[in-house]
């Protein structure tokens, strides 16, 4: 199993985007994270560019430090989030989700041809739909297929930000994505949508507390990645540890700490048998002993 974040890192004053995202990729190795990401407010408007800049310093950072290279996804906004956040006539929000679709498989397709491993769709306005907005639904479906026609590669769906149980399964599920990432502390019912989730597509289960500088309890976040992997047989390869959404709120010192925790759990949920009991705090793996009954006398009565 790993772990990976999903939206913007720490950023300190005056720092330029080249700057925030060394430090952001400088942290995720200290961390141990399995999967980088540039750690950036939002994704580039050239997300080709912006992909082979986070993998050249990732590499270079690696390889100053002597450790093994990790692979960099890539961020693009979703058609749908785009064309939500421009408001307007429901045809003109059609009209701009389709053309985003458009735009945003053609950069996939560039972003696949250039060797980005994996592209992180981010589709945080999903949480948004109302569980009774059928139109909003049908345009996110709609969207949502047409960007991944063709596309060959991996390519993650992220909803985070709230809860994706207003768009449901039917929306999440639509198009042929590999992975799916939901946050699961600000939109708790995530996992009654996370549940439906086909056995061959991955999970990254956002688990981390995002808002918080407090610990996030060890036992809960393994007991998150395992129960993941245990759906459907889906196995822990294909599952992942994740902040509920971006970590931009917190101090970088807090962040680091937030993001070598959630790469530790990730580490033990991949354990088994008595590797995992012994790695885990001893009352998450004690069970109550009950008196042991006296069986009763087959002569009596």
């Amino acid at each position: 199993m790993f772990a990976t974040i999903v939206g913007p890192y720490p950023r300190p004053p005056g720092l330029d985007d080249a700057a925030a995202r060394r430090l952001a990729l400088e942290d995720q190795l200290a961390a141990d994270l399995g999967i980088l990401a540039d750690g950036l407010a939002i994704p580039a408007a050239d997300a080709l560019a912006a992909w082979r800049a986070a993998d050249a310093e990732a590499t270079s950072i690696a390889g100053e430090r002597d450790l093994d290279a990790r692979p960099v996804k890539a961020r693009l906004v979703g058609p749908y989030s785009i064309a939500a956040a421009s408001g307007g006539t429901a045809r003109a929000r059609r009209t701009r989700a389709l053309r985003a679709a458009d735009a945003g498989r053609a950069t996939l397709l560039a972003l696949f041809d250039a060797g980005a491993p994996i592209v992180q769709v981010e589709e945080d306005g999903l949480t948004a739909i109302g569980p009774d907005d059928d139109a909003a639904r049908s345009l996110a479906i709609d969207a949502l297929v047409r960007l991944m026609d063709g596309v060959e590669g991996h390519v993650t769906l992220s909803i985070v930000g709230g809860d994706p149980s207003g768009a449901g399964p039917e929306v999440c599920f639509a198009a042929p994505f590999s992975s799916h990432c939901f946050d699961l502390v600000l939109g708790p019912d995530g996992w009654r949508v996370a549940r439906q989730a086909p056995g061959e597509r991955g999970l990254i289960v956002g688990v981390a507390d995002c808002r918080t500088t407090r610990r996030d309890p060890e036992p809960v976040s393994v007991w998150g990645a395992r129960y993941a992997a245990s759906m459907h047989r889906r196995g822990p390869d294909r599952v992942g540890l994740a902040p509920s959404a971006g970590l931009e709120r917190l101090s970088r010192d807090a962040a680091l700490a937030k993001i070598t925790a959630l790469a530790k759990a990730a580490a033990v949920a991949g354990l088994r048998g008595e590797a995992l009991r012994q790695a885990l705090p001893r009352p998450a793996v004690t069970r109550t002993r009950r008196r042991p009954t006296r069986a009763p006398d087959p002569g009596a009565g």
